[in-house]
């Protein structure tokens, strides 16, 4: 499962993780905890939750076309920027950064 901060003023609320998926992948379904997404591009399944101000998500994904799984990335990275306020290339830095102080 992958973690992901939130910058500062980018509020981490149920509120704002059900725009943003309804924004970016057309809606989603509440299982418990979890918002998740089903069949969208190479997605198979998308597992979302708001824990301390951190977003936590796994995927399933499939065999598909380049283009599809392009698409898919892109759909994916823009909604956690717009969601957490990290480009994907912040988000690289910061997974470094923690990698590196566990150690």
């Amino acid at each position: 499962m992958r973690e992901y901060r939130f910058k500062r003023g980018f509020k981490p609320t149920a509120e704002r993780l059900e725009e943003m998926l309804n924004k970016h992948f057309g809606g989603f379904e509440v299982e418990g905890e979890y918002y998740v997404v089903k069949n969208f591009g190479a997605i198979e399944v998308l597992r979302l939750k708001l824990e301390n101000k951190r977003l936590y998500a796994e995927s399933k994904t499939r065999l598909t076309n380049d283009e599809t799984a392009l698409k898919t990335l892109k759909t994916y990275n823009k909604f956690l920027e717009e969601l957490t306020g990290y480009t994907a290339k912040e988000r690289q830095k910061l997974m470094k950064k923690e990698i590196e102080g566990k150690d």
